[in-house]
């Protein structure tokens, strides 16, 4: 008995080894992708509560924040897929009501931040979250056609305070694993390295907050690049 634990053993690990060479063999010769760029725009490097003090100041227009957003989003969500589903016509919706009300003049400058600490900015949501109107199938392919009908209590908290939403980033199927891949929406890749995986569950958010592509988003502490 102790010589075919011997011999499955060494099958095992021989096993193990021509697989591990032939994945080495494949990533040297598959296409390379090069990190993404950093961000150039000032806005994309501005902390949330700033950019927030700016819009109500009028120092700056929501709908320049919120497209200053989608513009990265575009630029380098081809390499790290980390947003799944957009809804970049309605926030740029909203930031325009944003604008609306800080220039209507209608409540002051500190009315505007206690009442909207978050007013006009942009922010992502683990796509395993609540938004209404958007995907929640949390990477399940049983579930790819489900649309949220509410927001998460989250979601809806930080749309009261001015908070909008650009759409929806990338998890790992149910979030009960350590990278964010899924037969929905494929393997989120890291930003600093495309070559390699970014951790799970939350690793869309975390990527595309690392990548400057939004500045706060929605998902349990895991999902570190």
């Amino acid at each position: 008995m102790s010589v075919l634990r011997r011999c499955a053993g060494f099958v095992l690990r021989a096993s193990s080894r021509l697989l591990l060479a032939v994945i080495r063999l494949v990533s040297f010769f598959s296409r390379k992708l090069p990190a993404v760029s950093a961000p150039r725009d000032p806005l994309l490097l501005t902390p949330a509560s700033v950019l927030a003090e700016r819009i109500r100041r009028g120092e700056v227009t929501s709908s320049a924040v919120v497209q200053a957003y989608i513009s990265r989003i575009r630029e380098v969500n081809n390499t790290i897929n980390a947003l799944v589903c957009d809804r970049f016509d309605e926030a740029l919706r909203e930031a325009k009501a944003v604008d609306d009300l800080v220039s209507s003049g209608t409540q002051d400058q500190a009315t505007l931040k206690e009442n909207y600490p978050l007013l006009g900015v942009p922010l992502t949501v683990k796509e395993a979250f609540a938004v209404q109107g958007m995907p929640q199938s949390s990477g399940l392919v049983s579930r790819r056609s489900f649309r949220s009908e509410h927001d998460a209590a989250v979601v809806s908290r930080l749309k009261r305070v001015g908070a909008i939403p650009l759409g929806m980033t990338n998890c790992s199927e149910l979030c009960m694993w350590y990278e964010s891949s899924n037969n929905v929406y494929g393997r989120t890749r890291n930003p600093y390295n495309p070559q390699h995986i970014v951790g799970g569950s939350s690793g869309g958010e975390g990527c595309i907050i690392a990548a400057g592509a939004s500045v706060i988003g929605v998902a349990p502490i895991s999902g570190a690049v």
